[in-house]
């Protein structure tokens, strides 16, 4: 299996808990143009009927992710915007740090969070973006994303990552680089386009994973990935070709 991502000291970090999790549910180099196989797959079926529990159950779904919604936004005096959709493995939303407009042109800035379903893993990513309104259309660009505490967008980070780490006990924050990695052969149901890394798996499509403009740490809360036990004797991580 060709997984495109970058490769820690296997004695330090255990990031391969991630390809595990994403193993179980997704039937990696099945293509879903075999149809009925693909979605009789063992592990899809299973990743279909924990996302009908967690969000097409309105119950389940108003206790484990609205009412963690409406909290944040009593926290945080920020506008929150639910982003959860159809069947994207992820409780998500946008929380919205500022928005000028002028004329046909909007800039805004947020914060996107992510709460994955396919394992304890959640991930924050704020994003500077424009909207232009041409006639009854709008278009939309992102101007860079933040990947770490940085700038206007810190503080924020920093309280949405404490919240969601203890609402959801035990879940890990994962870095904005080991979401950005490629796994060969892997198709999400929730869409048909060339969703093929790590976030797509794990989240939803709903931001520019793939860009090259961002701001801040890429590895991010990497240190929460040490295994038990490792005692450090000054290796370093290595990037190795994909």
């Amino acid at each position: 299996m060709n997984l495109k991502m970058l490769y820690f000291n296997s004695d330090k970090y255990h990031f391969w808990k991630i390809y595990e999790a994403i193993k179980r549910y997704y039937p990696i180099g099945v293509s879903r143009d075999t149809g009925d196989f693909f979605r009789s797959y063992d592990g899809i079926k299973e990743l279909d009927s924990i996302i009908v529990d967690n969000i097409h159950e309105e119950k389940n779904f108003n206790e484990r992710w609205n009412l963690f919604e409406e909290r944040l936004e009593s926290l945080t005096k920020k506008k929150i915007t639910g982003a959860t959709f159809g069947q994207a493995p992820s409780f998500s939303a946008s929380l919205l740090l500022e928005s000028e407009t002028m004329n046909s042109l909007s800039r805004i800035k947020e914060l996107h969070f992510f709460v994955s379903l396919v394992g304890p893993f959640y991930t924050i990513v704020g994003e500077d973006s424009n909207t232009v309104k041409v006639e009854k259309r709008s278009f939309r660009s992102t101007n860079y994303l933040i990947v770490s505490p940085q700038l206007e967008f810190s503080d924020l980070f920093i309280q949405l990552s404490h919240e969601i780490e203890k609402q959801f006990q035990g879940f890990k924050f994962v870095p904005f680089d080991i979401c950005t990695r490629e796994i060969d052969g892997l198709k999400v149901a929730y869409s048909d386009e060339n969703c093929n890394t790590i976030f797509h798996a794990l989240f939803n499509n709903h931001i520019p994973i793939k860009t090259q403009n961002i701001i801040g740490d890429s590895y991010y809360k990497a240190d929460d990935w040490i295994k038990d036990g490792y005692i450090d004797n000054g290796d370093r991580w290595v990037a190795y070709p994909s």
